[in-house]
């Protein structure tokens, strides 16, 4: 479990804007695809956000620990 997205995104190929793009990388929801012109796009590549970075495990581990 960790940090969930909601992007907008505009197609590089065809300049299509989807204002509702989730990206979760902890889920799995990592690709993007243009409902327009069907070009795939990597999410964490574009954003720079890996799974590492969405993550709360470390947290939860933490909290975990003390308790």
């Amino acid at each position: 479990m960790g940090d969930r997205y909601i992007l907008e995104m505009s197609c590089p190929k065809c300049g299509f804007i989807d204002d509702e793009v989730p990206f979760a990388p902890t889920c799995g929801f990592v690709d993007w695809v243009c409902p327009k012109c069907g070009y795939k796009l990597d999410l964490c590549k574009f954003t720079g956000i890996s799974y590492e970075d969405a993550s709360n495990a470390g947290l939860i581990e933490d909290i975990v620990d003390e308790l």
